[in-house]
């Protein structure tokens, strides 16, 4: 390990946050673990620990229980476009969310999800997510509250997603599929 890495493993120790270094199994274990637990974390992965986790997580069956579909390829122009970034950097790679209707007709998805991430936390830092090279990004158990772009209403259904090296993974209780988790 260089120096550079260690000040930037300094840094965030600094900012109260832990940084774990383990074999990919220990790492993917500790994910599952937290997802098991309804408790929320966010875990910054090298690209196979992520593909691991999504394939625990997102199969057939859960993708279809929670709604998961394909984004679109206009919705993904769209992204893009938001983003400011080419949307062949997007298309390479496969893409998920579910859709939220919401009362006054508008239905809320990917892009509504990242146009929401812009608003919260600033255009840079949602290109910088989307940016990453060598990290992936997992949300356990996250609480976002969804909003309606057209109308602001808070929508009760979660939104679901998994791309571009961004995703959740969600415990469920007995009422809604546990049965679906390994």
């Amino acid at each position: 390990m260089d120096k550079e890495s260690l000040g930037d493993i300094e840094s965030v120790v600094a900012g109260r946050r832990a940084v774990m270094m383990a074999e990919d199994s220990v790492v993917v274990d500790v994910v599952k673990s937290v997802v098991k637990s309804g408790r929320t974390a966010t875990f910054y992965l090298t690209p196979d620990q992520f593909a691991a986790v999504n394939a625990w997580y997102w199969t057939p069956h859960r993708m279809k229980h929670m709604g998961l579909e394909p984004v679109l390829d206009a919705e993904i122009a769209q992204i893009a476009s938001a983003l400011g970034i080419e949307q062949s950097a997007l298309s390479a790679c496969s893409a998920y969310s579910n859709r939220i209707a919401c009362p006054c007709g508008h239905t809320y998805g990917a892009l509504e999800f990242v146009q929401q991430g812009i608003t919260e936390h600033g255009l840079a830092a949602t290109q910088r997510v989307f940016n990453l090279k060598d990290t992936a990004v997992i949300r356990a158990n996250s609480h976002q509250q969804v909003s309606c772009p057209t109308c602001r209403r808070r929508l009760a259904t979660p939104h679901y997603y998994v791309y571009w090296g961004y995703g959740c993974c969600v415990d469920l209780d007995d009422t809604s599929g546990a049965a679906f988790a390994h």
